[in-house]
């Protein structure tokens, strides 16, 4: 599937929404602990694979934690919200903030970063229509600052954008460290 790119005062004009979820996913003791007790089990399994053939329940499980190592988005393929995400804040397309977003997401993209780091999404925004159904997620991370809506849909912002939003979501209450 070919990539696509678009700024993010593009992404933001063309949204019509009527209200937001922040979330925040992928971050917490629990989830390192998680996460590390599933590399270890990959490990180990990798290994015992190479030595001799694994049984179907250890290949599936192998297969389930090999796609583990992929980027995580907030919202699967499936429509399934990622399991240590956290509802944040919900507000409503009149609230101020939410203008306070379209103007920080409007700064033009001059400067974009080029980290060259894979993205880890700790982070994001789903904007809804009236009826609750989803319009799009912005998947956010701060580290490597980059965004993107869902796989191969990447959204180019100006550094100053990523600044803006890190301190956006630490005041709705984000536990985000600020440097």
């Amino acid at each position: 599937m070919p990539y696509s790119y678009k700024t993010s005062s593009d992404y933001i004009d063309e949204l019509h929404f009527d209200y937001i979820e922040t979330y925040s996913f992928q971050r917490g003791e629990e989830f390192e602990v998680r996460r590390k007790e599933r590399l270890a089990e990959y490990i180990k399994l990798k290994e015992r694979k190479r030595k001799r053939k694994l049984t179907a329940d250890e290949e599936r499980e192998f297969l389930k934690l090999s796609d583990e190592g992929e980027t995580r988005y907030l919202i699967d393929i499936k429509g399934k919200f990622h399991p240590s995400s956290e509802k944040i804040q919900v507000l409503k397309r009149t609230d101020p903030k939410i203008e306070q977003l379209i103007a920080i997401l409007r700064i033009e993209a001059k400067d974009i970063p080029q980290w060259m780091c894979a993205p880890v999404y700790r982070d994001a925004i789903v904007f809804y229509d009236d009826e609750g159904n989803i319009v799009s997620t912005l998947n956010i991370c701060f580290s490597c600052e980059y965004m993107a809506t869902k796989m191969f849909s990447e959204i180019n912002a100006d550094v100053k954008v990523y600044e803006l939003l890190k301190q956006f979501f630490v005041d709705l209450g984000h536990e985000i460290e600020i440097r």
